[in-house]
C-alpha cells in the first residue's frame, strides 16, 4: 500500500490531540508501517518528535542507502519518497509540505 502527501486539507479534518502520545497513536493506526520515528529535538523547551511518512517505500530506502555512504541522491525521487510530521509534547503537529 502506498500513501500520498498529506494535503492541508487533510490536516484540518485531524482531530486535536492532547499530547504527542495521542498524536502518534493515531498515524500509527493509520499509517502503519508506513510511519516511522526519526528524532527528537528541543525548541523552545517543548521536545519535538519528528515522524517520516514513508510514501515511496524503495525510493525512501534506496535514498537512505546513498546518504549513508555519502553518495549523490535524486532529490526529485527521494524528496518525494516521504514527509515529515512533527509532533509537539502538547499534541500540535507540523506537516511540511
Amino acid at each position: 500500500m502506498e500513501f500520498q502527501k498529506i494535503t492541508h486539507e487533510e490536516e484540518k479534518s485531524f482531530p486535536a490531540f492532547n499530547n504527542h502520545l495521542e498524536a502518534r497513536e493515531y498515524f500509527k493506526q493509520y499509517y502503519m508501517d508506513h510511519f516511522t520515528y526519526k528524532n527528537k529535538k528541543e525548541k523552545g523547551g517543548q521536545e519535538i518528535f519528528s515522524y517520516v511518512l514513508v510514501l515511496n517505500a524503495e525510493a525512501y530506502r534506496s535514498g537512505q542507502e546513498k546518504l549513508a555512504r555519502f553518495e549523490m541522491v535524486d532529490g526529485t525521487d527521494f524528496s518525494a519518497s516521504f514527509q515529515t510530521i512533527d509532533i509537539y509534547q502538547d499534541g500540535s503537529i507540523y506537516i511540511y509540505r
